[in-house]
């Protein structure tokens, strides 16, 4: 996987309910549900799959807006706790088209594989609850 040298933290809870992605242009600020931040700050694998999917070269220009990242988050959420993706995206109010056009777009990118068996291998999404 590509990585950018000139993005040392890309991911940062600078508060609760909110998460900053640097690398893509301009810092993006992502407003989520206190629960999803706090997956992701606990979640290795998590906050891996965000880093190698701002940093791949081809699959970052799908997240050049702060919705693509705000939908990347919850569908790896959703996949990490092994939910329908379209059950969080109606939990949190987005339309579920946006996370399975993200979840297209890693495996139109051959990301989709990767991303999976890396939520597996560290241990996200035990039993589904």
């Amino acid at each position: 996987m590509a990585r950018d040298p000139f993005a040392a933290n890309i991911i940062e809870f600078p508060e609760p309910g909110k998460v900053v992605i640097n690398g893509i242009g301009k810092s993006k600020v992502i407003s989520l549900p206190v629960e999803v931040v706090e997956w992701l700050k606990e979640s290795y694998a998590g906050r891996a799959a965000v880093r190698e999917l701002v940093t791949h070269y081809k699959f970052r220009q799908r997240l050049t807006h702060p919705g693509a990242l705000r939908s990347l988050i919850l569908l790896l959420y959703a996949r990490a706790r092994r939910e329908a993706p379209y059950r969080v995206a109606r939990r949190y109010g987005v339309a579920p088209e946006q996370l399975y056009r993200i979840e297209r777009g890693m495996k139109k990118d051959n990301l989709y594989e990767y991303v999976m068996n890396l939520l597996q291998l560290h241990g996200e999404g035990g039993s589904k609850t």
